[in-house]
């Protein structure tokens, strides 16, 4: 009789357990703890799990779908919520930002994204006829058209080439100067000089042919 009304209590208590938190739904008032590698499982197969590990921790999809975060304007920070990490500001169409130490270094825009600061990359690969522009007004721009490629000043000024030792302009494979400009200007014809200007005038290897001479 004893065993039985002891069975009984435990029952009773299962009973009321599940009546507090019944499968078709309910309300928790306190906080669920799980151990390490104790997953919260959600999906029908279980696609989305949240567990820690270790001192780390996961929101894993391990189905065959995507994974979503949706919010209005959604934003990952450091432990003290005080600096952004990254942030998706206005929704569906607003700006996707990236910050270091709470500043914006880049930000998407309309037409495509916005830096602020330094870029340091491995490489930077244009298409034809896309173009490298410099200047408020796209002056300076350089682009290979499929065939040629071009340094161009599209502006109302020149275009210079500044350089604190000569400036050469050379082969594709460096070996054979074409001109070379520095305290003179000397200008080859296959690896050879032919003309150099010299403080009195010019220097000329070879023959002159000229239409006339004055």
């Amino acid at each position: 009789t004893q065993m039985k009304a002891s069975a009984d209590a435990v029952a009773a208590t299962v009973i009321v357990a599940n009546a507090a938190l019944p499968k078709s739904g309910g309300t928790l008032t306190g906080d669920v703890s799980h151990a390490d590698n104790v997953k919260a499982k959600f999906g029908t197969g279980d696609n989305l799990k949240i567990f820690a590990v270790g001192g780390s921790s996961y929101i894993e999809e391990v189905g065959g779908g995507d994974l979503y975060v949706k919010a209005s304007n959604m934003y990952i920070t450091d432990r003290d919520n005080n600096q952004y990490i990254s942030l998706v500001d206005g929704g569906a169409g607003g700006t996707v930002a990236l910050k270091h130490l709470g500043a914006t270094k880049l930000a998407t825009t309309s037409t495509g994204v916005d830096v602020t600061g330094e870029i340091t990359a491995d490489g930077l690969a244009l298409g034809d006829s896309q173009k490298a522009t410099f200047g408020a007004s796209d002056d300076l721009q350089i682009y290979h058209d499929g065939s040629n490629s071009y340094i161009k000043d599209g502006g109302t000024g020149g275009l210079r080439l500044l350089a604190d030792a000569d400036t050469a302009i050379r082969s594709a494979d460096n070996s054979t100067a074409k001109a070379i400009f520095g305290g003179d200007v000397k200008l080859y014809h296959s690896g050879n000089l032919k003309l150099a200007t010299t403080s009195t005038g010019v220097d000329v290897t070879g023959t002159v042919t000229a239409d006339g001479l004055t």
